[in-house]
């Protein structure tokens, strides 16, 4: 869902923006000591932004949510309805923040305490010579399977005769045929210090080892990953469009079918059990049934509930819209059953609309409406309803401590706790990656039960 409030959306842009910053930092420089003060720079920016942002969706700094907002350097803005596109952009966006997170996960399993001892001495690269196979382990997952090695190499040793050293190393490869004798690309160590061991690394990825940017193999990787689901985020963007984010009129969300209008005033927030269409791409061929937000329409003939995106907070909605009137707009579909709702447009008195569904009018007991033909005669140009109210105390304020607890982890993993792959750094790993996810779920749940709750008070 769009924010159209200057100031939110300013705050949303740093904010992205230090997710951005600590990207580039660590493309540019992968491996540097910790603590990682450039990174916790982007850290601290970036939730001074969020900060910012929440103080404006909650009203705490300004913000209200309802209100006319007039064009902004001469622009049209407030021409689309952005809420059904909330749940494309969330995945999106929780896909974009997987990039710097594995790209931090790369950098922290490569910058351990052995690389920092060996760089602190008068380190080499060399091609090494395996003497010795002292273990093979066998990662099997679902890509396919690795052998990691624990091996004895020769490497040659410090002085003008280079007289070998016998180094103990790990190597990890996606072949189990190495042997004894077998000849390796390099390995990193410190000739006047052989008790570290060495670090076998190919080539390409030695200059990330000594402070440089990330290997030319991780920025491929880190290009597909993100490319893929922009691409897929465009289409779904642009396949969304043509359902409700494009500007709307009566005649755009209705089509060519007869419809009928109602005059109507809004008379507060509920929620209810939607009926649509089936999913053609479900196998089960019943109509979909959702528990969606609604806002309560009153007209002289009855009631009637307008039934709007499931991300929108009905109440908040109606006390800033409390006594609007308009015309609401919807077409009957005659193949249909009588309960299933069909796309409608709330078009208000000031030219702002909402859109949603509502059932068609054929049920006794909803008012009828009278027919109208399409285009209307004095159309005009229509704006949606906004700025919306982005967060939802009883949905958000619980399911939000996951990222916050997945932010701290990030910042104690960046501040290099327990940076040698101990537990606790697999515990901030797994909570920085987990908090979010099971609070996205847990939002999910919140906003069911609100709407139940909501469903059966009104």
């Amino acid at each position: 869902m769009r924010e159209r409030d200057l100031g939110t959306a300013a705050a949303s842009v740093l904010a992205w923006a230090g997710a951005a910053a600590f990207v580039i930092c660590l493309l540019v420089r992968k491996i540097a000591p910790f603590p990682r003060w450039d990174l916790l720079a982007c850290l601290a920016f970036s939730a001074v932004a969020f900060l910012a942002w929440w103080l404006r969706a909650t009203g705490r700094w300004g913000s209200r949510i309802g209100r006319v907002v007039p064009p902004t350097f001469g622009l049209k803005t407030g021409r689309r309805w952005w809420p059904p596109l909330r749940g494309i952009c969330t995945v999106f966006a929780v896909w974009l923040l997987a990039g710097p997170f594995l790209l931090l996960a790369l950098s922290a399993s490569d910058n351990s305490s052995q690389l920092a001892a060996i760089t602190r001495h008068d380190y080499r690269y060399a091609p090494v010579t395996i003497t010795k196979i002292h273990h093979r382990y066998q990662n099997s997952y679902k890509g396919g399977t690795t052998y990691t090695y624990v091996v004895t190499v020769e490497a040659p040793g410090p002085g003008e005769h280079n007289e070998a050293l016998q180094l103990k190393g790990q190597l990890t490869s996606a072949s189990g045929r190495w042997t004894t004798g077998d000849r390796l690309a390099g390995g990193l160590y410190a000739p006047d210090a052989p008790s570290l061991g060495i670090i076998l690394t190919p080539r390409r990825h030695l200059a990330s080892l000594l402070g440089g940017p990330a290997s030319p193999g991780e920025m491929v990787m880190l290009a597909l990953f993100s490319a893929l689901p922009l691409a897929l985020f465009l289409m779904c963007v642009r396949s969304g469009a043509k359902n409700g984010a494009e500007p709307a009129t009566p005649q755009s969300v209705l089509g060519d079918r007869p419809a009928r209008r109602l005059r109507v005033r809004i008379a507060g927030g509920t929620a209810g059990e939607r009926l649509s269409a089936p999913d053609p791409k479900k196998s089960s061929g019943g109509p979909q049934r959702t528990l969606s937000p609604a806002l309560r329409l009153a007209s002289p003939e009855g009631t009637r509930d307008l039934f709007i995106d499931r991300c929108l907070d009905p109440q908040a909605l109606a006390s800033a819209l409390e006594d609007q009137a308009g015309w609401l707009h919807w077409a009957p579909i005659a193949e249909d059953p009588p309960d299933w709702s069909v796309p409608a447009l709330l078009v208000l008195d000031d030219d702002r609309y909402v859109y949603g569904l509502t059932p068609p009018g054929s049920v006794v007991d909803l008012p009828q409406g009278e027919p109208v033909n399409l285009p209307l005669p004095d159309a005009r140009p229509l704006r949606a309803v906004g700025p919306y109210a982005l967060w939802q105390p009883a949905v958000h304020g619980p399911g939000s401590y996951g990222f916050g607890l997945g932010f701290l982890a990030l910042c104690l993993i960046v501040a290099g706790v327990d940076y040698d792959g101990g537990p606790l750094l697999s515990l901030c790993f797994l909570t920085a990656a987990g908090g979010p996810l099971v609070s996205l779920l847990l939002i999910q749940r919140l906003r069911t039960t609100y709407l139940r709750r909501l469903a059966q008070q009104t």
